[in-house]
């Protein structure tokens, strides 16, 4: 298997894409720690995610907290460490979304976006680094959107940070690389999730008319995650059925 005897941290891996890359590790074999702000009501966390990995064989620990907070973050890295022994993948999916015009946001609502998909993927990057230096080796996944590639009007500061997603990445890669670390982002486009229906995304307004699933997102993690992406570093993979290419005609342009 891919990642035997890696450890992952994923950070929102409640529900969602994150929960995905989370199975998805753990089949893999990678010993894996979900992640999200806080327990569910009703379940749907990551204390549920981190028992379906175990119950299908795998090893897993969840820790709440809101990566957001800098003393959240160190406290997610330093149970990974202390359980694990080190962190190899480090995978920053922790988000949120507000749909509407910018001018009808207020001041706590922009900061918790800002803070969320931003300031808590830096956070995460700076816990880990240090303990990836140290054993020369890591994998830093962190996950963009389509939004972060063309502003999306109505996402006007859900986009802002995902631009700023990809230029974080882009500046880490060449500070770790001496280090053996790899830094690249994912960008999905709008994936058939909770955050995404709430949001009211469409799924199938794409090239391929399909709806983009969260194992399609996973399956690119995983590949930048493992050790078949050793030569890619700085870079981004798109995962939206090509939507950001604007090209999608009104119908078919023939017939078969």
């Amino acid at each position: 298997m891919r990642f035997d005897g890696r450890v992952a941290i994923v950070t929102g891996s409640g529900q969602g894409i994150g929960r995905s890359i989370a199975m998805m590790l753990a089949a893999e074999g990678a010993k894996v720690v979900t992640n999200n702000r806080k327990p569910g009501r009703d379940g749907g966390d990551a204390a549920t995610v981190a028992e379906e990995i175990k119950e299908a064989g795998g090893d897993a620990i969840a820790v709440f907290g809101n990566v957001a907070d800098n003393n959240e973050a160190q406290k997610l890295v330093r149970t990974t460490v202390d359980k694990y022994g080190r962190v190899d993948i480090l995978v920053n999916n922790a988000a949120t979304m507000l749909r509407g015009p910018i001018i009808t946001y207020t001041e706590p609502q922009i900061r918790d976006i800002i803070d969320v998909n931003l300031i808590g993927t830096i956070f995460c990057c700076q816990q880990v680094i240090p303990h990836m230096a140290r054993q020369k080796y890591g994998k830093i996944v962190n996950i963009s959107s389509g939004a972060g590639l063309q502003g999306e009007p109505n996402m006007a500061v859900y986009s802002a940070t995902k631009y700023g997603v990809i230029g974080l990445t882009e500046a880490l890669a060449p500070e770790l690389g001496y280090y053996n670390i790899n830094v690249n982002a994912v960008c999905p486009g709008a994936i058939s999730t909770r955050m995404s229906r709430d949001s009211g995304s469409g799924y199938t307004d794409n090239i391929l008319r399909r709806e983009i699933m969260p194992e399609d997102v996973a399956a690119a993690v995983l590949f930048l995650a493992s050790d078949e992406s050793k030569a890619i570093t700085s870079m981004w993979i798109p995962v939206t059925s090509g939507i950001e290419k604007r090209v999608l005609p009104p119908k078919p342009l023939f017939t078969v």
